[in-house]
């Protein structure tokens, strides 16, 4: 590694926020420029922050809690606009608390209890896809990644079908307000529709996510309805945001590749690892933070107490030292543990229900709309920020 090239990450690593909309499009151009030149940059933005990039640090960082604290009131990561803040305590509890709630929670996310959503996945599914069908055309990000984990969410929380278009029409609205003016009364709607949810649960019986948690001991005692609010924000936003923009990725890559999207259609069996390396390549939860807590070093960089990072997942997920030609996305690469899920014991709770969803939505659109592409010369409005993802995706296809 030249002098010069080190230099040059040094100098380009100063300026970078992983918050400016500018960053979206080139974001992995720097990141790994970062890994090369400096795998440990500081970064000037938001009061300074040290940005992580390779995959060991990355690990590291996510397995040393007791070192690298992920408590929200430490201001360990910077919460991108997009998420209205809602996203942050899912990655950021300290381990106490974080480890109380995961172990209460953990039977509802295992294999067997994703299993069980197949069914109602697979119909509202074939619903949407259905009605999307005749019109020859779509924008798949509000029309399909966006209609779906919302409902698949609600029905988790045992929130009654009839119900489940409300909440997923105020998460639709709340995430399409243009200012805090709009999207106040949307809020105030969002919260009051959550803590009727709540409160018409206590005392009540059902094998649901929420109801078990309004009912039981948490870390030793019962949570109240603010802890109850924010642990079914949290639910309804982990769920939905990093679905949504998963989804939207996967589908992004299947309409700009008609080599690979012909050979998933002729083999459906290929879903599953299509979903793991779109997972990598482009994972929906980009960034999060830690603090540091205790004197360490991290690459050879000095670290103390105090001190904030960015763990940039998705820089991780292509560091070439694990994932050669890393940029590149390659079906049937071989497996190797990536980092879309996270790590440590911030571990994704819920990608067993994400993997689920994500295989029974790609099935149902590519045996109804196997052929759909984007317009000539069109060029994707990325995101990034804590979530990365696709602002539109308009397709067409033959009716």
């Amino acid at each position: 590694m030249s002098q010069e090239t080190m230099s040059s990450a040094r100098e380009r690593a100063r300026s970078f926020d992983h918050l400016d909309p500018a960053v979206a499009d080139t974001v992995h151009e720097a990141l790994g420029e970062f890994r090369r030149g400096c795998p440990v940059a500081h970064s000037e933005a938001h009061g300074g922050m040290f940005v992580v990039t390779r995959y060991d640090d990355l690990r590291h960082v996510a397995e040393n809690g007791q070192i690298f604290s992920s408590a929200a009131e430490v201001g360990a990561v910077v919460v991108a606009p997009e998420t209205g803040g809602v996203i942050a305590p899912l990655f950021e509890q300290d381990l106490a608390e974080h480890a109380a709630w995961r172990k209460h929670l953990q039977s509802f996310f295992t294999p067997r209890a994703a299993a069980r959503h197949t069914g109602y996945v697979r119909r509202v599914a074939a619903e949407v896809v259905a009605e999307l069908r005749p019109r020859g055309r779509a924008d798949l990000v509000p029309d399909l990644c966006a209609r779906i984990p919302p409902l698949v969410i609600a029905s988790l929380m045992g929130i009654p079908e009839p119900e489940r278009p409300v909440l997923a029409s105020l998460v639709r609205r709340l995430a399409g307000a243009e200012s805090e003016e709009e999207a106040a009364p949307v809020g105030q709607e969002y919260t009051g529709f959550l803590l009727d949810q709540i409160r018409s649960r206590r005392g009540a019986d059902g094998d649901d996510v929420l109801t078990s948690v309004v009912n039981s001991e948490i870390g030793g005692k019962p949570a109240g309805d603010y802890e109850l609010l924010k642990f079914a924000f949290l639910l309804v936003a982990a769920g939905n945001l990093t679905t949504t923009d998963q989804l939207a990725s996967i589908l992004l890559e299947l309409a700009r590749d008609g080599e690979l999207r012909a050979r998933v259609v002729a083999d459906r069996g290929l879903i599953p690892q299509l979903v793991e390396e779109s997972v990598r390549h482009e994972s929906a939860v980009a960034a999060t933070g830690r603090t540091v807590v205790a004197e360490t070093e991290l690459a050879g960089v000095p670290l103390q107490p105090g001190d904030r990072m960015l763990l940039t997942w998705g820089s991780g997920n292509r560091d070439e030292r694990h994932f050669p030609d890393g940029d590149e996305f390659r079906l049937g690469r071989p497996r190797r543990p990536h980092l879309g899920w996270g790590a440590g014991a911030h571990r994704c709770l819920g990608l067993h229900v994400a993997r689920v969803e994500l295989r029974v939505i790609l099935e149902e659109l590519l045996a109804a709309i196997p052929d759909f592409t984007l317009p000539d010369g069109f060029v994707p409005r990325r995101t990034y920020g804590v979530i990365r993802g696709v602002r539109a995706l308009p397709v067409t296809w033959p009716v």
